[in-house]
């Protein structure tokens, strides 16, 4: 517990597979094993050199990954999508793992446990009190985690899992933060207190032992021990050795002997390793090595080859591996170690990476290669473009394409993809590269038409291709390309269009702000299919008769296109006031206005409004007193003989109306907030401190800004990406790409985007089932 500040040592036993009976309340599975773990989530255990993993919201390092690599989990633990009706505390969630938060994640390789254990991976699942058990399987470049049976659960409602690792005998340690706070330890936290277990299986003794007195070749010969704490231990060993200047000569032709006299893999990897802090690999050795019939031993290879400045001789090497070796593992550690390349070394390798077609679809190359390349724009555009048009990787195109045309030097580059465009590039290559400049010049109104954007729309037209057509005309009217510009309104305002062309068509046309379009928006909100897009239209224009007509229709609106256009509402002075005046005259009831909403409005800084608005709905109190005597007020009545009470059908029609915009509960929501699927929803505390004050403890990711354009939109939200062009704020029911020159003003605020007063508006009854709704179990 060491590491952990807060985990000082309480208390050591020691668990049997005999079940004995423990004050701490531990369960054990069938056969009787505990064990623990060392990563961070269990579902991106494969850590890979230079990849961008999630969280990501406005990482500056991430700017231009555009895409980060997904979970390698085939599964999840906590109640699938499907039943709605299931969820935490049932028979199917305790089967799933439990829930959706982990800590510490251990591969195990000790030699203590049963050996279908071996090389599985464990961690602690917070929310479930256990241990999970996942199975990683070769797959492509990398791994599929499959689900494994739980194999420890503790009945101590304290105990919360944290590190794992085990020891000289194959045991496993597992601290325990010991808390009933959940994630975030708001409640109850004891920062004096906290537990570490010894987990075994057997009545194997664990050993006193100092490695440190060993000479060099015992500790060589501990390389090929079943238990990887000796191996571990005694490569470090080695290592230290090694860098204290002792002569390593002898040790080194020992590992050598090993690597070539071993026929298992893994033990000639840990040849191999340990020959690498011993400084005993020489270049002829590693060349040779890239031919080796194990592709696990190239990939190391290629791996260890770029810890160090590459030679020529290496170079060429490594680039005919990148093109000509046949295994995707191979070409994953060559992807990840071209980034700690000089920029001018990269490009025989960029090139050789993206010949691989086969790789088009593997969970990690696409991305490794992309993330390596994405600095060679600065290096040589002209070249950078060729690789764009040339690769055979989606993903590398399209990224591409979009980081070419938001580049500083994007007229150059717009020019030379629009030479591409126009020469004989394959139709889906075509679209592709058209996708990427699609996104990266979103949010730009105007921009300067390249001189070959004439030959390569006539090109790209006579390709006969309707949906590569449409994509040329929306980057037409950004070029101000008046034909394109008449055509992409003309499928705006067709109702026999496709619903998606028509979506995309408005979005398109209403980010160039056409003079006269918002009066036609106007017209489309009797236009059920594309009403949400025409309501979010009109919150980019400032139409005199926007606040009318949409409350003039409002009573005729579905609820979630009711909760659009009060926001669009919300989101102007004067549109606002029109708002609270059909509030005051009951045409809108007051607690359709949700706490978002009432907080925006409080934002203008409007005295009348918020006086208006008090009146209406009631005061936004926002501090820490008033809170935690409204959640003490309502744990006082909100039992569970009352909770037993709940509509659970209107508990869900206030989570549609109140949290879907921002939450995603059994795959239904939005993901702007944290997925509550598998939070402690049971916890009546924590469930009222979270929804009551979610402002208590605020991550970074989730505090949300307040921006002021020049035409005097307010825009609160959080802010996904920003450059020097356009900052993107996804608020509650939109993304906005908000162009630089637009913005007036902006304030971060230290709140959440969840807002105080979520529950103020709701009756004893609503909260009910409300709360019902969000901690059934069956």
């Amino acid at each position: 517990g060491g590491v952990y500040r807060y985990h000082p040592v309480r208390r050591i036993w020691e668990a049997y597979a005999d079940g004995t009976t423990n004050p701490w309340g531990i369960d054990w599975n069938d056969v009787g094993h505990a064990f623990v773990c060392n990563c961070v989530n269990p579902h991106l255990f494969q850590v890979i050199q230079g990849a961008h993993y999630e969280p990501w919201r406005g990482r500056e390092s991430s700017q231009y990954a555009y895409q980060r690599i997904d979970t390698i989990a085939d599964h999840l633990h906590f109640v699938g999508l499907s039943n709605v009706r299931k969820g935490l505390g049932s028979a199917e969630e305790d089967a799933a793992g439990g829930g959706h938060a982990h800590c510490g994640t251990m591969i195990y390789l000790g030699d203590m446990l049963p050996s279908k254990y071996r090389n599985t991976l464990f961690t602690n699942n917070i929310h479930g009190r256990r241990i999970n058990n996942d199975i990683p399987l070769r797959s492509g470049s990398g791994y599929v985690a499959s689900h494994g049976a739980d194999l420890l659960r503790a009945r101590d409602p304290w105990f919360m899992g944290v590190t794992l690792a085990y020891g000289a005998a194959g045991e496993v340690y597992a601290s325990d933060w010991s808390d009933t706070g959940e994630c975030h330890s708001t409640r109850n936290t004891r920062r004096h207190t906290g537990r570490i277990y010894q987990l075994r299986y057997g009545d194997r003794k664990v050993p006193h032992i100092d490695l440190s007195l060993l000479s060099n070749s015992s500790l060589v010969a501990l390389q090929l021990h079943a238990n990887a704490w000796y191996v571990r231990h005694a490569r470090r060993l080695l290592h230290e050795r090694a860098v204290a200047g002792q002569n390593m000569d002898a040790t080194s032709s020992l590992l050598r002997e090993m690597f070539d006299k071993q026929l298992e893999v893994p033990k000639k990897l840990r040849a191999l390793w340990a020959l690498n802090v011993c400084n005993g690999l020489d270049e002829d050795f590693m060349i040779a090595q890239l031919n080796h019939p194990s592709d696990d031993v190239r990939a190391w290879v290629a791996t260890l080859l770029f810890d160090q400045p590459v030679s020529d001789k290496c170079l060429t090497q490594l680039a005919r591996c990148a093109d000509q070796d046949s295994s995707s593992l191979v070409r994953l550690s060559i992807a990840s170690g071209l980034q700690r390349l000089p920029l001018a070394d990269r490009w025989e390798l960029a090139f050789a990476l993206s010949r691989h077609a086969v790789d088009n679809n593997d969970q990690n190359l696409p991305l490794m290669n992309w993330y390596a390349c994405e600095p060679l724009i600065d290096a040589d555009l002209q070249q950078f473009v060729q690789l764009a048009a040339t690769s055979k990787l989606s993903r590398v195109r399209i990224n591409a394409a979009r980081r070419i045309v938001s580049a500083e030097a994007s007229e150059v580059g717009l020019e030379l993809l629009a030479q591409q465009l126009a020469s004989n590039l394959d139709a889906d290559v075509a679209q592709q590269l058209l996708d990427g400049m699609l996104q990266g010049l979103e949010g730009r109104r105007k921009v300067d038409m390249p001189a070959s954007w004439h030959a390569a729309y006539e090109r790209l037209e006579s390709l006969g291709d309707s949906a590569l057509l449409n994509q040329a005309v929306r980057l037409a009217v950004i070029f101000d390309d008046a034909p394109a510009l008449k055509a992409l309104r003309q499928t705006a305002l067709n109702v026999t269009q496709p619903l998606a062309d028509r979506v995309r068509a408005i979005e398109a046309v209403v980010s160039k702000r056409l003079a006269g379009f918002d009066a036609e928006l106007i017209d489309m909100l009797e236009q059920e299919s594309v009403r949400p897009t025409a309501l979010r239209g009109l919150a980019a224009y400032n139409h005199a008769n926007t606040a009318m007509a949409i409350l003039e229709r409002y009573s005729s609106m579905s609820s979630s296109d009711k909760q659009e256009a009060i926001m669009v509402l919300a989101s102007r002075e004067n549109w606002a006031s029109a708002l609270l005046e059909a509030v005051d005259k009951q045409y809108i009831p007051a607690n359709e206005l949700t706490a978002f909403v009432v907080r925006q409005i409080h934002a203008f800084g409007n005295e009348e409004l918020t006086q208006r608005l008090t009146e209406l709905w009631g005061k936004l109190s926002e501090t820490p007193q008033a809170r935690i005597k409204q959640i003490a007020s309502i744990k006082n009545w909100l039992s569970n003989e009352v909770l037993l009470q709940a509509n659970l059908a209107a508990g869900a029609e206030l989570f549609k109306k109140h949290c879907a915009s921002c939450h995603l509960f059994f795959g239904q929501g939005a993901k702007i907030g944290p997925d509550i699927t598998g939070a402690q929803r049971h916890n009546l505390d924590t469930m009222l401190e979270n929804i009551v004050a979610p402002n208590a403890a605020v991550a970074n990711d989730y505090q949300m800004e307040i921006l002021q354009t020049i035409d005097g939109r307010t825009i609160t939200g959080l802010i996904e990406t920003e450059d020097a062009k356009n900052v993107v704020v996804q608020t509650l029911n939109e993304r906005i790409v908000l162009p630089i020159e637009d913005l007036a003003a902006r304030k971060k605020s230290n709140l959440s985007i969840m807002p105080e007063g979520l529950l103020d508006a709701l009756t004893d009854e609503q909260i009910r089932d409300l709360m019902g709704y969000l901690q059934r179990t069956h």
